[in-house]
């Protein structure tokens, strides 16, 4: 799969040229009413300069391109009839929600086992993950990657297909066998929760982060051409084991933005990804990730984009 990074910087330097230039009409259309230090910044030459730069990168990538055409990608095919299913599920002072979301998932057709991930909660969510029939696991590197990172390598002891989930019930045990349905043509199915039609009114996702994950998943599907992406945040996912034997030692970010850095590694290395839209539910207790937090969502998204852009 060619990394199209120049193409990337090419759109980075376009989309600023473009600001310029809105940045300039403004300037023309209000006159003397803005400051003088704003002035020197719309000048109609600094915009051209990005826009150029910016074309003639997006240029260089499309005729690299051209003269050293990359291999397509071949149509994957490979069933798994009876596949034992672990779900890594994290969980960090979710004693209200991480009863129900254990069962939840292991009542589900072909689940081997449900992994929850302790993060150091300091509530009863230990006590409630043992109730559900769930094993209990803790992990000291406080975190949400950290977490993630645990609950993969946790679940790929007791499956050949992973599941990686959060323990806040807002996804539903139920759209497992949608991710599994795809399995057989991929190595990694995630999932967006981007469709509205399956979101219940009362969920998180709210415009600021709608807004945010578009962005960052269009960034860096310019980055990997050949895959289609529109949500990098989101938790729930399926990974073929042999698949995440491949990538779980360069996983690194211990941070909100694990799930942007997992799909990046994956597309790095090559894997088959498919995104499918799945039911997003009110989250049972308080969010303890970005959640509705504007300065959270910022620093994420920051954090994401300097991931597809740098590394």
């Amino acid at each position: 799969m060619k990394d199209h990074k120049i193409l990337l910087y090419g759109v980075h330097f376009l989309a600023i040229a473009f600001v310029l230039f809105l940045i300039q009409v403004a300037g023309f259309v209000l006159g003397g009413l803005l400051p003088d230090v704003v002035q020197p910044v719309c000048a109609l030459r600094l915009t051209n300069i990005f826009f150029l730069l910016g074309t003639a990168l997006v240029a260089a990538d499309f005729l690299a391109g051209a003269m050293k055409p990359g291999k397509k990608k071949s149509l994957l095919f490979a069933p798994m009839p009876n596949p034992k299913i672990a779900v890594g599920m994290t969980a960090y002072n979710d004693e209200l929600s991480i009863g129900e979301a254990g069962r939840d998932f292991l009542r589900q057709e072909h689940v081997a086992g449900v992994v929850v991930v302790d993060n150091n909660s300091i509530d009863r969510t230990v006590e409630e993950g043992l109730k559900s029939g769930a094993t209990v696991i803790k992990e000291s590197v406080q975190g949400y990657g950290a977490c993630c990172v645990r609950a993969l390598k946790e679940a790929m002891r007791l499956g050949d297909i992973v599941c990686l989930v959060e323990g806040d019930c807002t996804f539903s045990g139920s759209d497992l066998k949608k991710l599994t349905a795809y399995i057989e043509n991929a190595d990694m199915v995630v999932v967006t929760r981007t469709t509205r039609e399956l979101n219940t009114p009362d969920s998180q996702l709210n415009a600021s982060i709608l807004l945010g994950n578009v962005l960052m998943s269009k960034l860096l599907q310019i980055r990997f051409w050949s895959v289609r992406l529109t949500d990098v945040g989101c938790t729930f996912r399926v990974i073929r084991k042999a698949a995440l034997e491949k990538i779980i030692d360069r996983l690194k970010v211990t941070g909100n933005h694990f799930s942007c850095e997992m799909l990046l590694v994956a597309l790095e290395n090559n894997l088959m990804v498919i995104e499918i839209p799945v039911t997003l539910k009110k989250r049972v207790g308080k969010s303890k990730g970005v959640g509705g937090n504007f300065f959270k969502a910022a620093i994420t998204a920051l954090n994401m984009w300097r991931l597809i852009m740098f590394r």
